[in-house]
């Protein structure tokens, strides 16, 4: 798929961005690393677009035409958890497990199995935190989840679940 997207220098030409998005935009159309603050400026003031072009060069710079996808799916092993963390808008507490689920590594593996005829190249596997998955069920998931479809990419884990497993570990 051959897709056109509009150059940075045709950006630039255009009156319509302001000078200081056009001055960070030199930057980056001569090799300059940008600042963070600059970051933050291209974050509040640029269009999807223009950002997106600037992104695309970089791109294009860095490994020429080539894009690669990831199809994946997710798999959450539980929703119950030991923490309340505010970002999280879907988890139980522990002490209501009950309105949760917890997956044994036999109901995850159904689930991947679930997969076996589709062009799926990786599993995101994350959830709640709870004593029971400790390093030994995921250890016992990931190993049979490479037995079992040794191509599929295990994508696995917060800081926050590996920080609670290697803490009970």
């Amino acid at each position: 798929m051959n897709i056109s997207h509009p150059s940075p220098a045709s950006l630039l030409a255009s009156s319509t961005y302001p000078s200081h998005l056009k001055a960070i935009a030199d930057k980056v159309l001569a090799g300059q690393r940008i600042t963070f603050d600059e970051g933050v400026t291209l974050y509040k003031d640029a269009e999807l677009g223009f950002l997106g072009s600037l992104a695309n060069f970089i791109r294009e710079k860095k490994n020429g035409n080539r894009v690669y996808f990831n199809h994946n799916f997710h798999v959450e092993p539980t929703n119950v958890c030991v923490y309340t963390c505010a970002f999280c808008s879907y988890s139980r507490l522990i002490k209501n497990r009950e309105q949760g689920w917890e997956l044994s590594v036999d109901q995850i593996m159904d689930i991947i199995k679930g997969y076996d005829n589709q062009e799926v190249t990786e599993v995101h596997i994350t959830g709640g935190v709870v004593p029971k998955q400790d390093l030994a069920f995921y250890t016992e998931l990931f190993k049979r989840i490479k037995a079992h479809r040794p191509g599929l990419h295990i994508k696995a884990l917060t800081p926050v679940e590996f920080h609670y497993i290697f803490k009970k570990a």
